[in-house]
């Protein structure tokens, strides 16, 4: 009885993923570069298309959540008084609402965030003017919070930067 010798791939064939990995690599350091000279104003990005699961009558209780989610760039950053913290959204709401909102970070208090509860389907933006220069955190989750029913069903693309 023979063994028989298991071929191996070439070498080239093992980094041929490369590409990939220097087109990412080049999208980090562009975007920040990107966004440091005024041409691309965006820091972030979160997409979400689902619904909660809840169990009993009335508010219920969230026992999970069905559906995609994605994020990318940065959600806390450094954003200077005179700026103004943007936040573009497009959603379909169908139960519960997008919530936004913006905290200074290490700052606790009165002040130290601004939100707001989008319950309506369509396109829009929300302007922070920010009053302080510090480190501010962008936060974009669904809630349950202002909805019709025990829980949440929608989709949503939301943008967020400064001018």
């Amino acid at each position: 009885m023979s063994v028989r010798a298991i071929p191996l791939a070439p070498r080239a064939n093992l980094y041929r993923g490369g590409g990939f990995l220097a087109a990412v690599i080049l999208a980090m350091l562009v975007w920040p570069a990107g966004y440091a000279a005024g041409a691309f104003p965006w820091l972030g990005y979160a997409s979400r298309s689902g619904r909660s699961v809840s169990i009993g009558p009335g508010p219920g209780v969230i026992i999970g959540e069905t559906g995609d989610r994605m994020s990318l760039g940065l959600t806390s950053f450094v954003f200077f008084a005179g700026q103004n913290i943007v936040v573009s959204y497009d959603a379909e709401i169908r139960r519960g609402c997008l919530w936004l909102q913006v905290w200074h970070a290490f700052r606790q208090g009165r002040g130290s965030n601004v939100s707001q509860c989008v319950t309506t389907s369509g396109a829009g933006e929300w302007v922070v003017p920010v009053t302080e220069t510090g480190y501010y955190t962008v936060i974009v989750n669904s809630s349950v919070a202002h909805g019709a029913g025990p829980d949440w069903d929608m989709r949503y693309t939301v943008w967020w930067g400064a001018r």
